[in-house]
């Protein structure tokens, strides 16, 4: 997370956004997986990749969110930024079945959590609902650990895309 503590003075291209944001995720997995990690009692260890795999979905899911509902850019600029983020994703999980796979299943993650979040219902059960799916996603329903941190994620992802205004 160290770019975010300074604003960038000049403006990043969309490419270069979208593998700051990648890396981002991939330090803020890491660190919520090591803390879970030592919650989890011996039986849920096994589950740790999985947790790790859907974390990252939940961040790139609020990352784009963000980006996408924010009040900053043009429908134009929106799309463009899809259209990279995609890619930079695409590239990421690699072009064999296993990575084509994954993609996918990114995809599903992003209409489910979509739909949480477009529900018209207050913050607070929006969170919940969030950090809902995400456990079940992870093979943990209602796991404490994963309903408080879906929440933090979901706001350190709007911080994230705050950093980077247009311009």
């Amino acid at each position: 997370m160290k770019f975010l503590k300074k604003r960038p003075k000049e403006g990043f291209s969309y490419d270069r956004v979208a593998f700051l944001f990648i890396n981002l995720a991939g330090d803020v997995v890491k660190d919520y997986s090591q803390e879970l990690e030592r919650r989890l009692d011996a039986q849920h260890q096994s589950l740790l990749p999985k947790v790790q795999e859907e974390l990252s979905f939940f961040f790139f899911f609020a990352l784009d969110y963000w980006w996408q509902t924010g009040q900053v850019h043009t429908r134009e600029e929106k799309h463009a930024w899809g259209e990279i983020f995609g890619a930079h994703l695409r590239i990421l999980f690699g072009g064999d079945p296993e990575g084509l796979a994954m993609f996918d299943t990114l995809q599903q993650r992003f209409i489910a959590y979509a739909e949480i979040v477009n529900k018209k219902q207050g913050d607070n059960a929006k969170f919940f609902g969030l950090g809902r799916q995400l456990s079940e996603f992870c093979g943990m329903p209602g796991n404490p650990y994963l309903l408080v941190k879906a929440p933090a994620l979901f706001t350190l992802a709007l911080e994230s895309v705050s950093a980077f205004k247009r311009g």
